[in-house]
């Protein structure tokens, strides 16, 4: 196969236009606090220590207090369904327990009575 040469420089200049105004990202924030808390604490792992510094260097101090507001958002809902979540798993140990209970029953071949282990679930 013949190479071809081009014309164009190896490395293209990039000149994205935004594709968000700042608007639009405070809109989001309006609208979705969590999905930005969990967005914006995504991002932040993105960025190494010299480009966090330089964002959020001079007078964008404000910028920093949102972003550490943001991240404790995501925090807090992050720890909140942990606790969910550990509820959960009690309750389906404890409806394991009288599962087995009621088998323990059946197998003895006893009437079965009202399972105290299936209160509170």
């Amino acid at each position: 196969m013949k190479a071809v040469e081009h014309d164009a420089p190896v490395v293209a200049a990039l000149d994205f236009p935004p594709l968000m105004t700042w608007q639009d990202v405070m809109q989001d924030e309006l609208e979705d606090r969590l999905g930005f808390a969990r967005r914006a604490t995504l991002a932040l792992l993105t960025q190494s220590g010299e480009q966090l510094v330089a964002g959020f260097a001079g007078g964008n101090r404000t910028g920093l207090e949102s972003a550490m507001k943001a991240v404790a958002l995501f925090q807090a809902h992050l720890q909140e369904r942990e606790r969910l979540a550990g509820m959960a798993e009690r309750r389906l140990l404890r409806v394991g327990e009288a599962l087995a209970a009621a088998d323990r029953v059946a197998d003895s071949g006893r009437a079965p009575l009202h399972c105290d282990a299936a209160q509170g679930l």
